[in-house]
């Protein structure tokens, strides 16, 4: 129960500009439910001391949560999404040109770093940390959460999404998940997703937070070419939209799952 004091010392090592939130509550909730799944017993055992037996699901958009939160306000900003350049490559050099360090891989490996010792750490500290890894693995998957040194792929901008305004943005947070399987629960979703087998998960799951995000970066690449400022979104979208974001999802479970488990489990 040691050095409170490192949260805040690390945290207010980011901060850029403020994004918006990736996948929405049910894509978030629904990552952090499947990656629990798979969580090592004894990973499983040292998070919950922790988490006091609380679902990893019930964190999962603890950072959206409090972006407004004069606490975490400064801190977040800039943990939401990460760059790459033009071949999808995300070494340290690009993310600190670009974003000055302020980003998600970066937030993932520093906050990783810091849990090496974290039973020296208060409990509160373990805890704010885990969330914070919850969501930022789930973000860097996403498509309006990737950035490009040559493009701006954020989607702010408007289009009609089958009949409603909305941005592109928003189309990806949580639009294109709504519209696949309606009224769904998170749970639901996770039972949907955690489908791969163990040869799949180990092979999704090979690598580090930079390598994650590189892979995330060329499966979402395309991408940027299937809508303009303006454009009506329809079922044709969507046959392109639905499998790039259910992939993207289900790699972000494991690839969760396999990060706690690196930090916990060992």
């Amino acid at each position: 129960m040691k050095k409170p004091f490192l949260l805040l010392s690390l945290l207010l090592t980011f901060g850029l500009h403020a994004d918006c939130a990736a996948w929405g509550t049910v894509g978030h909730r629904a990552i952090a439910e499947a990656a629990q799944r798979h969580l090592t017993p004894k990973a499983k055992a040292a998070i919950e001391r922790y988490t006091g037996g609380t679902p990893l699901a019930e964190y999962a958009v603890f950072m959206d949560e409090v972006a407004a939160d004069p606490r975490y306000k400064e801190s977040f900003r800039g943990w939401h999404a990460s760059i790459a350049d033009a071949e999808c490559n995300s070494p340290a050099e690009v993310r600190e040109k670009y974003r000055k360090g302020r980003d998600g891989v970066t937030g993932a490996e520093t906050l990783t770093a810091a849990l090496k010792n974290y039973r020296e750490l208060d409990d509160s500290v373990v805890l704010t940390y885990i969330k914070c890894i919850v969501h930022m693995v789930a973000d860097f998957h996403c498509p309006a959460h990737v950035r490009y040194t040559d493009a701006h792929n954020e989607g702010k901008f408007d289009v009609t999404f089958f009949g409603k305004p909305k941005t592109l943005h928003s189309v990806w947070d949580s639009g294109v998940i709504a519209r696949i399987h309606p009224g769904w629960s998170y749970e639901r979703y996770a039972d949907y997703l955690d489908n791969a087998s163990k040869r799949e998960i180990r092979r999704m799951t090979e690598g580090s937070y930079r390598q994650w995000f590189e892979d995330a970066a060329r499966d979402v690449r395309p991408s940027i070419d299937w809508v303009a400022p303006g454009d009506t979104l329809g079922e044709e979208f969507m046959a392109k939209a639905a499998p790039l974001a259910e992939q993207q999802l289900r790699k972000a479970s494991y690839r969760l799952a396999a990060a706690l488990n690196r930090i916990f489990g060992e």
